[in-house]
């Protein structure tokens, strides 16, 4: 029999062993941004200081990967696929539309396949497949946050199931590679383009050196597995990643083309546009209004990474855009926005049931990203449409000829077999799906580009050789 007083015993070992864990907890701290000593406009991970040299072909490719957990990594896998697929001659020879990638962006799990081609190029092939999509990774990362051995790092201030996310992250995919590694002349893959979201703001924070800069860190010391668990940090789901803020500390000096842009007074769009992003980063010069600066799913802000493109553009405006991208140089400029977004069917209104908590998870984002993809979609094409008329313009007053631009959307709400549609679209937002329905997605990615009339129009016009 359990006697009152062995009861106050047990009550009280727990108590003490809780406050022993507590007390251990406290200590542990997530990796921390490193100081930037001293700021030079050229340091780092910069849009400006990497090469995007377009090679002799002279197409300037962009991918964008969307959120959507592993669905949005298989998908953008089959996409990455189909370009190593396609040849074509130039100058007597062979070269692949994979080669003539030049700029990636990712968010949420577009993130993580963006990050490991940036890094790994050419070796994206099988490796990424077999390191995470033939990987449950989701199984790995449910065990670590449940291991009585991380529950008492859990329990500190300073410590999130995020920071379990990178460790896992590190060890499955990016081997403690840093920016460094990616600023590196060695870096193998494009230039790659990780974004998160400001909690506070609701802004979009990218990871390169330029936004570092408002907060006098560097980028270059940070490890990209933690870029990507920022970019991945689904609400309720994973934590906040923290940033610190040391801003003036570094003689950071802000870019006229970014006060121009604040200080725009035109009506229309573009204006308003450079305002409220220049206002944005404005915020990060006050470190003591805001000492930290916590980062959710990329997805919140810019599911599609397309709204990157935008705001560079507004900030900087068409001219600096074009001379830092050697836009003038190109014959075609080729935009492929791989949209993972999925649309599960929705049963909540049919049962009286309290709604659950994946319920309420899909409410507070998916439903908020999907109205908020549409408008850029829009959006993007609005610029698309401008740019042509812009480069025909040019061509007129230097008599020579526009450059060709192609907007390729892989979007599974485009595929043309309901069938496949409906399936494909009601596949989870997870970190891990069966190996069947990895290979559905890539192989849905052949097909979407196949069905694209975009896509088709570049073939024809590189006269591509189709491989196996």
């Amino acid at each position: 029999m359990i006697t009152k007083r062995s009861r106050l015993w047990r009550t009280a070992s727990l108590l003490a062993l809780s406050a022993v864990l507590a007390g251990c907890g406290s200590l542990v701290q997530y990796n921390i941004n490193e100081p930037l000593t001293e700021y030079k406009p050229d340091h780092g991970y910069t849009v400006k200081s990497i090469d995007l040299a377009p090679g002799d072909s002279k197409i300037f490719m962009v991918v964008l990967f969307s959120g959507g957990g592993a669905r949005s990594a298989a998908l953008g896998y089959g996409v990455l696929e189909e370009l190593a697929r396609n040849k074509f001659i130039k100058d007597g020879q062979s070269r692949r539309l994979f080669d003539e990638v030049d700029l990636v962006y990712g968010v949420s799990g577009g993130s993580i396949l963006a990050a490991y081609y940036g890094l790994h190029g050419e070796d994206v092939f099988p490796s990424f497949n077999d390191r995470f999509l033939n990987l449950d990774f989701q199984d790995k990362i449910v065990s670590r946050i449940i291991s009585f051995s991380n529950q008492w790092r859990l329990t500190s201030p300073r410590f999130g199931r995020s920071d379990l996310l990178e460790e896992q992250l590190d060890e499955v995919l990016f081997d403690k590679k840093t920016f460094s590694d990616l600023a590196s002349k060695k870096r193998k893959g494009p230039l790659t383009i990780i974004s998160a979201t400001d909690m506070s703001s609701g802004a979009r924070f990218d990871f390169i050196q330029e936004t570092f800069d408002f907060l006098c860190s560097d980028l270059n010391r940070f490890p990209i597995s933690r870029a990507v668990a920022a970019s991945s940090a689904v609400p309720l789901l994973f934590s906040p990643i923290t940033l610190w803020n040391y801003a003036g500390t570094c003689d950071f000096h802000v870019p006229e083309s970014l006060l121009a842009a604040a200080d725009n007074k035109k009506r229309g769009r573009i204006a308003a546009v450079s305002r409220t992003r220049a206002k944005e980063l404005f915020s990060y010069l006050d470190p003591i209004k805001r000492p930290y600066i916590h980062l959710l799913d990329g997805g919140l802000s810019d599911n599609l990474s397309i709204r990157s493109i935008l705001d560079m553009e507004a900030l900087v405006g068409s001219d600096e855009v074009r001379q830092d991208f050697r836009l003038d140089e190109m014959e075609k400029l080729v935009l492929v926005v791989v949209n993972a977004q999925n649309n599960p069917e929705n049963t909540i209104d049919q049962s009286a049931d309290v709604p659950g908590f994946g319920d309420v998870i899909r409410a507070i984002s998916d439903i908020p990203i999907a109205r908020y993809t549409q408008e850029t979609e829009l959006a993007m094409q609005s610029s698309i449409e401008r740019w042509q008329e812009a480069g025909r313009l040019r061509a007129e007053q230097n008599h020579t000829k526009a450059p060709s631009v192609y907007y390729i959307n892989v979007s599974l709400k485009n595929m043309t077999n309901e069938e496949e549609r409906l399936e494909l679209l009601n596949v989870p937002t997870s970190l891990y799906l069966p190996k069947k329905t990895v290979r559905e997605l890539r192989s849905a990615a052949t097909t979407l580009m196949h069905e694209s009339p975009e896509f088709q129009r570049l073939l024809k016009d590189l006269a591509v050789q189709t491989g196996k």
